[in-house]
């Protein structure tokens, strides 16, 4: 996939998802993996959460824009339209620290993984 690709991020997110239940189907079917693979596929989904986790900021700030650019909001009063942002915004913060709890949780199992695998 090109990161630089024109794809909406709205398109990118739902292959994101696709992937990851994929990954979820492989491993509900029991298939065995080394502990090495074991340990890659904790590192990767490190990296996910932790690249989730550094997207949702993105969102707030395209959020805001939008509002400030008029697109946004115009049914409400500028009062009630700050307030549901802001409510927006509170509820991506706390979806960024449950990814980065996630992604420190994850890196935590990688490393006594290796440990484990390495003895």
């Amino acid at each position: 996939m090109n990161p630089k690709s024109a794809e909406p991020p709205y398109l990118l997110a739902a292959q994101a998802g696709t992937v990851v239940r994929h990954l979820y189907s492989r491993l509900r079917t029991e298939e065995q993996a080394s502990p090495a693979d074991l340990c890659r596929t904790i590192g990767a989904l490190q990296q996910l959460a932790d690249d989730l986790a550094n997207v949702l900021p993105g969102l707030q700030a395209q959020l805001e824009q939008s509002l400030l650019s008029g697109q946004l909001g115009t049914a409400d009063s500028a009062g009630e339209s700050w307030d549901k942002v802001a409510d927006v915004g509170y509820a991506l913060a706390q979806a960024r620290t449950g990814g980065l709890l996630m992604a420190a949780e994850l890196r935590a199992s990688r490393r006594t993984l290796g440990e484990l695998a390495s003895s």
